[in-house]
């Protein structure tokens, strides 16, 4: 009796709070396009414990450069490998250390609607501006869901399209929802927006059925020319962590009708991209290894790249020019 006396009162709080949550926002989200953010790694220490003052570095480094903001809780950060008190300390880390600029977004992968508003309650009062949420991959009513959980989170939702997290093969990644429902979830109130799969296919048309001008974000590195030029104005992508600046060109020449100039980068930094993300979080942390960030190794039981994958990954960054 005792136990569910404090549940009901814990619950009642986070709805009698619901506004003080909302105040919890330190940065104000950016209004002009595009925006770019990237899902942030997660560095460890020698005994696999999550390194904040890595993290702190590296979010100094960040700070210098245009990427837009960080997504805490993401594949690239290992989220899977991750505890729940870890992933929220991890965002008090970066919200301690960005002086506030740039904005968090705070990532939530759960098919259950009370999970998802318990989650992203304690994502904005540990510093998160903004929600990203998966379309669920166990809940086959994905309006229902979203009709709940939108109006309950304490900040703006990013819905993302990424239903085999781990997996960029693009075209062959599993569909979500129908185009059509996809546009409709996009157009509730409190979604600020959405992050496209890699299937640029399907995601031509989930833009048509956008009534809205809700930033459409492109969300692999690969395809942000052909995003760009279906209408996406932003990205949520793992390349933002090392070529934030060659994304935000693309997309910005795209939106000038500049083709050729976006081409031009486009290509330039293909082969950084796949090489890079062909590895995974190994990858990225060597990539980031490379520009004098923290990356280090990706958590147990993963192992780091060997010595002839990072000379792989060398060659195609200075081909990109990101080195």
């Amino acid at each position: 009796m005792t136990i569910l006396l404090s549940r009901m009162n814990h619950n009642f709080m986070r709805t009698k709070n619901l506004d003080q949550l909302r105040t919890f926002r330190k940065m104000p989200i950016p209004t002009s396009n595009p925006i770019v953010v990237a899902p942030s790694p997660t560095p460890f220490k020698a005994d696999d414990s999550v390194d904040h003052a890595a993290i702190e570095r590296n979010v100094e480094k960040w700070l210098k450069t245009p990427l837009s903001g960080f997504v805490l809780n993401s594949e690239n950060g290992e989220e899977q490998f991750l505890s729940e008190t870890e992933r929220l300390d991890i965002v008090r880390t970066v919200n301690a250390a960005r002086n506030g600029e740039k904005f968090i977004v705070g990532g939530v992968d759960t098919s259950s609607v009370t999970e998802t508003i318990r989650m992203s309650e304690d994502l904005v009062e540990a510093g998160a501006e903004m929600i990203r949420i998966r379309i669920p991959r166990l809940a086959k009513d994905v309006t229902s869901y979203f009709e709940q959980v939108v109006p309950r989170v304490p900040a703006p939702v990013m819905i993302i399209h990424q239903m085999a997290p781990g997996q960029f093969a693009g075209g062959d990644a599993p569909v979500g929802a129908p185009a059509e429902v996809i546009g409709d979830l996009i157009d509730l109130d409190n979604v600020f927006g959405y992050i496209a799969s890699g299937n640029v296919r399907f995601e031509a048309r989930v833009r048509n059925f956008v009534t809205t001008d809700k930033p459409f974000w492109l969300g692999n590195g690969l395809i942000v020319l052909a995003m760009s030029a279906i209408g996406a104005n932003g990205a949520c992508l793992m390349f933002g962590n090392v070529g934030p600046g060659e994304v935000h060109q693309i997309i910005s020449n795209v939106m000038n009708g500049d083709l050729a100039a976006a081409q031009e980068i486009q290509t330039r930094i293909i082969e950084a991209d796949y090489q890079i993300l062909d590895r995974g979080a190994a990858g990225i942390k060597a990539a980031l290894d490379l520009l004098g960030y923290d990356g280090g190794a990706p958590r147990s039981p993963n192992a780091p790249v060997s010595d002839a994958e990072r000379e792989i990954i060398r060659t195609a960054m200075q081909q990109a020019k990101l080195i």
